[in-house]
């Protein structure tokens, strides 16, 4: 499956025009080395249910639906840039995990809004940037810091160079699931709250991005309702 999936990035061309030419000439072309699919979904508790997003969100593969108030799942990253972090020691914090790679020019328009929301929430929300080769091979931390650098990311950067994490969180469940650029906000009591099922999301005015800045909103959402509660004392029993 992830050869496949490697594949069909390589031999696929986006036809969705990058919000930032900037930022996506900065990562290498327009081939975000995700295949297109007829819809890249976000679940949530609010759009679960709803129709504005897809007929029937838990039907389809991509939305993710099914892992939401599910426990997330321990990550076994094959290194940390930085200290390493465990999600039981995250308890109490809210954690959003963003799987990207070089070349994306989705994960170029995403990234630097994750930054944003990193700094303006730094007291309670860890955004961890999660880099996953395509293909999977080594790649050294000096040219992955590089690569998150010039995308304006600087919060913590995990390496999942076989895709381990990432077959846990998403791959595995769902075999048809294409989309490698997952994201997933998980609560302080270690719950997904929100999946976003791959590609872009962020502010927009361009009706051309009318459903990434959707998306981008419901996370927002999500994303407040989740900060407002209370931290958890100790581990959900």
């Amino acid at each position: 499956m992830r050869m496949l999936i490697a594949a069909l990035g390589a031999a696929f061309v986006i036809a969705a025009p990058a919000p930032a030419p900037v930022a996506a000439a900065a990562v290498g072309g327009a081939d975000g080395h995700d295949p297109a699919t007829p819809s890249i979904l976000a679940a949530s508790a609010e759009v679960r249910g709803r129709d504005h997003l897809h007929d029937s969100p838990a039907d389809d593969p991509e939305s993710g639906a099914e892992l939401l108030g599910q426990p997330a799942p321990p990550w076994t990253f094959t290194r940390w840039i930085g200290p390493p972090l465990s999600l039981e020691a995250l308890r109490g914090k809210v954690v959003l995990l963003r799987w990207w790679t070089e070349g994306c020019h989705f994960c170029a328009a995403t990234l630097p809004e994750l930054e944003a929301l990193r700094r303006a929430h730094a007291d309670d929300l860890v955004v961890i940037g999660v880099f996953h080769p395509k293909p999977s091979r080594e790649v050294s931390n000096r040219r992955i810091v590089a690569l998150a650098k010039r995308l304006g990311f600087s919060g913590r950067i995990a390496v999942d160079r076989e895709w381990a994490t990432l077959d846990r969180y998403w791959l595995a469940q769902r075999p048809e699931r294409s989309w490698t650029s997952v994201s997933f906000l998980v609560d302080r009591k270690g719950l997904i709250r929100w999946v976003h099922g791959g590609g872009e999301y962020h502010r927009s005015d361009d009706p051309a991005h009318a459903r990434c800045a959707m998306q981008y909103r419901d996370l927002e959402r999500t994303l407040a309702d989740v900060l407002a509660e209370a931290p958890s004392a100790g581990p959900t029993p």
